[in-house]
């Protein structure tokens, strides 16, 4: 089995582009928040540095300049699978109300529901429709608040 001779390199330029997607670059080295404004495609980052494209994978070497591209399809892979982590789903009630249940999912698993009534002794929404998509825009909040809590500095 052949193992990848960048493979400790890679790990590192992984770990600095983790935590600039969690933290922003300002507690980093300035190699450090150019590699990761790189990797992560912050253009605003290498300004703020004062840097361009050209002049940062300068600064960084040729070493991990090279490794870049390999780097951030890494970081891509892991942003998907990180968004695909939560997820919602809206089932229809019988009785109680009827209306719907909304089925908030981490790993496909329950970790929190709301109920939205059509009918009822106390009717919330006017009828199945406006249930439906009071659910459906719960649900998007949720999604877009978990996936930001993930990867904050990547919304912007």
């Amino acid at each position: 089995m052949s193992q990848n001779p960048h493979a400790n390199l890679d790990t590192r330029m992984l770990a600095i582009a983790r935590r600039a997607a969690r933290e922003g670059i300002g507690a980093l080295s300035l190699g450090e928040a150019l590699t990761a404004a790189l990797v992560l495609d912050r253009g605003d980052w290498l300004q703020e540095r004062g840097y361009n494209i050209a002049d940062a994978l300068d600064r960084i070497g040729g070493d991990w300049a090279a490794r870049i591209p390999t780097v951030a399809r890494q970081f891509q892979m892991e942003l998907a699978q990180a968004r695909l982590r939560f997820s919602f789903e809206i089932v229809p009630r019988e009785g109680d109300g009827e209306g719907y249940l909304l089925r908030l999912l981490d790993h496909n698993q329950e970790v929190g529901c709301g109920h939205f009534p059509a009918r009822g002794q106390s009717v919330r929404f006017a009828d199945d429709q406006c249930a439906y998509d009071e659910a459906h825009a719960a649900g998007l909040a949720w999604l877009d608040g978990k996936q930001a809590a993930v990867l904050p500095a990547l919304h912007h």
